[in-house]
């Protein structure tokens, strides 16, 4: 049972429509729950965490995030799109075991957790055999995150002795279902991640389907780059097969009417801008999603080529579009997008995209106590003006000083609470390096461009657009 807690002298920003943020606060915490909010609880019989100077604010929530490859770490600062399908889903995926999956999903949910997210969606398309997907489950149940643990049924570049055909990927996904991840309720849930939809449409129909048929979100890749034919959002329509359930990544090449389609539906957005403007995926979809009404939201997606952290991505995503607004309006009059929504984008309506919108997402009274204490204190957030811009727009990770998942504390005073760091980073170093080898090394990375017509439909990308080897 988690511990009965009361955290006193905060500046709360609630993230909550309902509830106002506190200048000068406490929060009481019961079960794991947010019991009581208000100044000057009376509260006996409970640990009292004194945060004076402190910012307590609802945990971030990253929505698009491939742990499985944190030991591919910096080795993509200068891919594009083309060098990353070439380089990780056609050459490094097939080389990673299951104990290499393990040590990329533990030191990456343990990276997100020490940076203040509290939730990630793990979109975890490299598994080649059941043994790995227990590796992945293993990895996030071990970490203490929460969780949203994609399945990825996507086959990858080599066949799988493990999985001939989609329908063995469809038998061990309700494996899980069926057993460690039975519950809604629990730390870690089921989800699904699909194919990219170039493969046959009736084998993403019966992804689809299978999906519904275990009851559990749905997230997919989505118009990174101009393709020939409809789009995905479109076939999904045709066959009736859009709904809130669908968590769409990216569509940087979604036009209107497709975003139209996706609000329309009830489903969302991640937008990943990092990756999405260094990669050349498109200009980040976020000003035209909000624009359509579509729930949108962020994620860190690679760090092979970019950081896992999301007060970078917010920010980014911020000024990048406020520059593409002021670039058409000459001298601005006033500036559109807030910081206030971006806040929004990785919290609430975060939970909301996944279907946890109602026990997390906001600081309120009975809401599970998924929150981060930030160090408002710190010269890059003193004085602390308006709370949550200076969140969007000066915080950063290393502000992160405690985190706290379901009421239990798992990282305080700057440090991860019962985790052998050490170990952990030697065994991403072990992966890496064990990867790497099985592949022919670094240099082998980019020369594979030519196969990727095989997998994707590249629209008007080529497979021979390289930049090369480093």
């Amino acid at each position: 049972m988690a511990e009965r807690w009361l955290l006193q002298g905060a500046t709360v920003v609630t993230g909550d429509r309902e509830h106002e943020d506190l200048p000068c606060g406490d929060i009481l915490i019961e079960d794991g729950l947010i019991t009581a909010m208000g100044r000057e609880l009376r509260v006996e019989g409970c640990r009292v965490l004194p945060l004076a100077g402190k910012l307590v604010m609802p945990g971030l929530i990253d929505t698009h995030r491939h742990t499985w490859q944190t030991p591919l770490r910096g080795l993509g600062g200068d891919w594009t799109v083309l060098d990353y399908l070439a380089a990780v889903r056609v050459k490094l995926s097939p080389a990673f075991r299951p104990e290499d999956v393990h040590a990329g999903t533990l030191a990456g949910a343990l990276e997100a957790l020490d940076a203040g997210i509290t939730t990630l969606v793990d979109h975890a398309h490299c598994i080649a055999s059941p043994a790995h997907a227990d590796a992945a489950l293993q990895g996030l149940q071990e970490s203490d995150i929460q969780a949203l643990f994609a399945y990825g049924y996507a086959a990858g570049s080599e066949p799988s002795p493990s999985f001939p055909t989609p329908e063995h990927r469809f038998a061990d996904a309700r494996r899980l279902r069926e057993g460690p991840l039975s519950s809604d309720s629990g730390r870690v849930r089921l989800g699904i991640a699909l194919t990219e939809m170039q493969i046959p449409w009736e084998q993403s129909r019966a992804e689809v389907c299978s999906a519904r048929e275990l009851g559990v979100p749905i997230t997919l890749h989505c118009s990174a780059w101009p393709v020939t034919g409809p789009s995905e959002v479109e076939q999904l329509e045709r066959e009736g097969l859009l709904g809130p359930d669908l968590l769409f990544v990216h569509c940087t090449f979604s036009g209107d009417d497709d975003l139209a389609r996706i609000a329309g539906s009830g489903g969302s957005i991640c937008a990943t801008p990092e990756s999405e403007l260094q990669m050349g995926m498109g200009f980040p979809v976020i000003g035209r999603a909000l624009r359509a009404g579509v729930r949108t939201t962020l994620g860190c997606d690679v760090v092979a080529s970019n950081g896992g952290e999301l007060f970078t991505a917010m920010r980014l995503a911020l000024q990048s579009e406020r520059g593409r607004a002021n670039a058409r309006a000459g001298l601005p009059r006033r500036l559109d997008l807030k910081a206030g929504q971006m806040l929004r984008m990785v919290t609430q309506d975060a939970a909301d995209a996944i279907g946890l919108g109602a026990v997390t997402g906001s600081l309120r009274p009975g809401k599970q106590a998924d929150l981060i204490v930030l160090a408002a204190d710190a010269l890059n957030m003193t004085p602390l003006g308006h709370p949550r811009d200076a969140v969007v727009l000066q915080a950063h990770a290393g502000n992160v000083e405690s985190v706290m998942v379901r009421g239990e504390l798992v990282k305080h005073q700057g440090r991860l609470i019962g985790t052998d760091v050490a170990a952990v980073r030697q065994k991403a170093l072990r992966a890496r390096d064990a990867v790497l080898e099985r592949v022919g090394g670094l240099s082998a990375l980019l020369a594979d461009h030519a196969k990727l017509e095989e997998h994707w439909d590249l629209g008007n990308g080529r497979a021979s657009a390289t930049s090369g080897t480093r």
